[in-house]
């Protein structure tokens, strides 16, 4: 690429509503005609020099709900996109440097290297979270399954004195789970653990979960906001009425045949990502990988970083660290 060069191609349609020309005096040359068509610009496509990439950070982007709130710390979904805090690319979203990067950015293990494919959160719980599910299914930005984009998650518990619900007790079927939404009676069938700091639950998509109140969780997981609401403890919204369920969506999308997650402190590796929990001491050498991104997570100082799959970077930090990969 010539990094000194900028080029702006201005892009009309012809009077003949077909053919795209630079200038209006190509339209006499292309129809044989000795007029100058009056062509009104359509579109102006900007093909400029791309900055270098280097490690990104991004301004806060919170989301306040019922129960607490989720900081997304890094997020390439659309709606909710991360906006680069500082250098070159100041101001830009996550989801238009992945399109216009590509795997420079994403890496070439990126299902579409133009989609950032994960997004990471803290999530403050100062109350339980609704009973959920989300649907399983190839990575996002292949096959979409038809309930839905899949999402396959993990939690690193950051702290809290609460409870964490994963899994459906060993033998749940589809009835029992309808009988006991129905009644309230839901939390009899779920497997809790208490969240100690340090501790990592791996949620595939179809697993049935919910993080308590009093826990704080760092999220990894598949790009999606594919929810189904299976159970909210009785609670209303702030309109004073009952949030809406998803029961049916929620029964296609639970996998009655998953092992019941366990609390670990080791690798997680899935086809989705792979998570490992480092210790720093003053910095951090991430290399170049083609293959993907690395996002970190300084969990002292509560600071995110994404280190493109272009770059090599040595990143200042000390204590904790939760490093990401594809």
């Amino acid at each position: 690429m010539n990094r000194g060069a900028t080029i702006v191609e201005v892009v009309a349609k012809c009077c003949c509503g077909s053919i795209y020309l630079r200038t209006a005096a190509e339209c006499g040359t292309i129809h044989g005609v000795k007029h100058v068509c009056d062509i009104q610009p359509e579109r102006t496509r900007q093909s400029a020099a791309l900055p270098e990439l280097y490690p990104l950070t991004f301004l806060p982007n919170v989301h306040n709900a019922l129960w607490g709130r989720e900081l997304w710390e890094i997020s390439g979904l659309a709606q909710s996109p991360s906006i680069v805090a500082s250098g070159a690319l100041e101001g830009r979203a996550l989801d238009d440097l992945a399109s216009a990067y590509g795997a420079a950015l994403t890496g070439t293990k990126a299902p579409r290297p133009d989609v950032f494919p994960l997004l990471f959160k803290v999530i403050e719980a100062k109350d339980r979270l609704s009973v959920q599910v989300h649907p399983a299914g190839g990575a996002l930005g292949t096959t979409r399954p038809p309930e839905g984009d899949p999402k396959t998650e993990m939690w690193y518990v950051l702290g809290g004195q609460g409870r964490i619900f994963a899994g459906l007790k060993p033998g749940t079927d589809a009835a029992q789970v309808e009988e006991c939404v129905r009644t309230g009676r839901f939390e009899e069938l779920l497997v809790q653990h208490e969240a100690h700091e340090g501790e990592e639950l791996f949620i595939p998509g179809g697993t049935v979960h919910a993080i308590g109140g009093d826990v704080t969780v760092y999220e990894v997981q598949q790009s999606s906001d594919t929810t189904y609401r299976l159970y909210d403890w009785g609670r209303v919204g702030t309109d004073g009425k009952p949030r809406q369920l998803h029961v049916e969506e929620a029964l296609r999308a639970i996998d009655f045949d998953l092992s019941v997650p366990q609390p670990q402190k080791k690798e997680v590796t899935c086809p989705y990502f792979k998570f490992r929990s480092l210790v720093a001491d003053g910095f951090l050498d991430v290399a170049v990988n083609p293959q993907t991104f690395t996002a970190l997570y300084m969990v002292d100082d509560g600071r995110s970083v994404l280190v493109p799959a272009n770059c090599s970077a040595r990143i200042a930090c000390n204590g904790r660290v939760l490093a990401t990969t594809l």
